[in-house]
């Protein structure tokens, strides 16, 4: 793309605001993730003593949000977050080759992190429809990501030629059903958690953790593992810190059991 009137290309710029903000606020958010996961385990290893399947769940997609920040950091070597006229051809090339893989796991890490929230919401009812409800949603969200990332692997692989408004579509596709399926999984446990006469503080702390999943930006898919641990560590909070607990719950029984 041609510049802008006396605008000189810079191919080989240093990072700019946008590049260097992204790597912050991934860097900042993947290190909480980080923390949390952390406690997890622990709570895993100390006082559940048992390995969950959303743990399981969870840390494989930490796993794939560390592959799409290396691809992602990658990417920005050869234009990613610059001006196109501040891209070479060779760039603009190299950038390509190293798209499918970074785009590919962008579509996996939210929705695998969904999956784990749904291993947890599954267990909080043991109603039969709210479970068929869960599981449908999950079933959902696998197929649509299965999808996406079929196409994006298929026809709308960007080593092939032509494919950009096909990868547009598939961006667009992406962001309407992560949107709705936020939603859905904000949604699923509204009802079971009105039901149980919590105390109101211990109301919006459950939802507040489900409803964070539901906010977008670039540390998405490591607010999503943050929220996806959270939910589950109520035993380690009422253990170790049950004067800051949201938890209301006696000092005496405490002692004899860890809460579930």
């Amino acid at each position: 793309m041609a510049p802008p009137a006396r605008h000189v290309p810079r191919f080989d710029a240093p990072y700019n605001s946008l590049q260097i903000g992204v790597v912050v606020s991934f860097g900042v958010s993947y290190f909480l993730a980080t923390a949390t996961l952390l406690l997890r385990y622990f709570q895993a290893m100390k006082l559940v003593r048992k390995l969950e399947v959303d743990l399981i769940i969870v840390t494989i997609s930490y796993a794939i949000s560390l592959i799409y920040f290396v691809t992602m950091v990658n990417l920005m070597n050869y234009g990613w977050g610059k001006h196109l006229w501040d891209v070479s051809l060779a760039q603009l090339m190299e950038f390509n080759k190293g798209l499918l893989i970074n785009t590919m796991t962008y579509l996996m890490t939210p929705s695998i992190t969904k999956m784990a929230m749904l291993a947890v919401l599954f267990r909080i009812n043991p109603s039969k429809t709210y479970r068929m409800i869960t599981v449908v949603l999950a079933v959902v969200i696998f197929a649509y990501t299965l999808t996406l990332l079929i196409i994006t692997g298929g026809p709308c692989n960007p080593l092939k030629r032509g494919t950009s408004l096909c990868l547009q579509n598939v961006a667009l596709s992406q962001a309407i059903l992560n949107i709705a399926s936020d939603l859905a999984v904000v949604a699923v446990p509204l009802p079971t958690i009105y039901a149980l006469h919590l105390p109101l503080k211990q109301k919006f702390s459950i939802g507040g953790l489900v409803a964070c999943r539901g906010i977008w930006s670039i540390v998405e898919v490591n607010l999503g593992i943050i929220c996806a641990c959270a939910m589950r560590l109520k035993p380690l909070i009422v253990i170790y810190f049950l004067g800051l607990s949201l938890f209301p719950t006696n000092k005496s029984s405490t002692n004899n059991q860890v809460i579930d």
